[in-house]
C-alpha cells in the first residue's frame, strides 16, 4: 500500500468496529471458520458413529447388570435382618 491510500482510508472507532461486527461480522467469521474446518469421510463417521452405539450400548448392560446384582445383595441382606 502506498502512504496516499493509507491516509484515505477511514480510520475505525471502537464504536465503528461494534457496529461493523453487528452487521454481520460474526457471521462472516463463523463461515470463515467452517471452511478452515476439515471434515471427515462418510466412512470414519459410520466407524466412529458404530463405536460410540456399542460402547453405549455395553456400559448401559454393565449398569443394568450391577443394578440387578446390587438390588438382590440389598434384598437378601434385608431378608435376613
Amino acid at each position: 500500500m502506498e502512504d496516499s491510500e493509507i491516509k484515505n482510508e477511514p480510520k475505525k472507532t471502537e464504536k465503528t468496529a461494534k457496529t461493523d461486527k453487528k452487521k454481520g461480522g460474526f457471521f462472516k467469521a463463523l463461515k470463515g471458520e467452517f471452511h478452515r474446518v476439515v471434515w471427515p469421510d462418510r466412512d470414519t463417521i459410520v466407524k466412529e458413529t458404530t463405536a460410540v452405539v456399542v460402547v453405549t450400548v455395553i456400559l448401559g448392560a454393565v449398569i443394568a447388570l450391577l443394578d440387578f446384582v446390587i438390588r438382590l445383595g440389598i434384598d437378601k441382606i434385608i431378608q435376613i435382618g
